[in-house]
């Protein structure tokens, strides 16, 4: 019994100095390069679908930006008359405050430059609009870049 207390000690810290894998190849349990190789496959599909999925959202995105401009290029009528357009989003902002107080429902029309037009009134009829901006110059926020813009020049987005 003294002989084999020491050696089952030894062949315990003999198993012990091997490692881990030898043990589990022996219980035909996956070795420690093999988990990390299948760590390393779950990390790489998991950000593969993540990726798949950020594309996915993007292209949806895009495809309702388009359909949103496109629903709002159909809604514009043919004529507007402008009464300012504007780099800065506040300036712009102000005047379609103030427009409401004198009875119009401003449109703010994006252009591909970069500004933003802010439409008082709009119609179909270019007599209308002229008549229009002429009856507008009496307002005390009319600016005199007061003009006509015909959606036909597409200018706009």
């Amino acid at each position: 019994m003294k002989k084999i207390f020491p050696l089952l000690i030894g062949i315990i810290l003999l198993g012990s100095l091997n490692s881990c894998d030898w043990i589990r190849s022996i219980f035909g349990m996956p070795t420690s390069e093999e988990l990390k190789q299948k760590q390393e496959q779950m990390i790489k599909d998991s950000l593969d679908r993540v990726a798949r999925e950020q594309e996915a959202a993007l292209e949806q995105f895009r495809l309702d930006s388009l359909a949103q401009i496109e629903a709002q290029k159909a809604a514009l009528k043919r004529y507007h008359v402008v009464m300012g357009c504007f780099i800065m989003d506040g300036n712009a902002v102000r005047m379609m405050q103030k427009l409401p107080q004198y009875g119009y429902e401003p449109v703010r029309i994006e252009f591909k430059n970069g500004y933003s037009a802010i439409s008082a009134y709009q119609t179909n009829s270019l007599t209308d609009a002229y008549n229009r901006m002429y009856k507008m110059f009496a307002l005390d926020i009319t600016p005199h870049d007061v003009w006509v813009y015909d959606t036909h020049q597409n200018l706009h987005f």
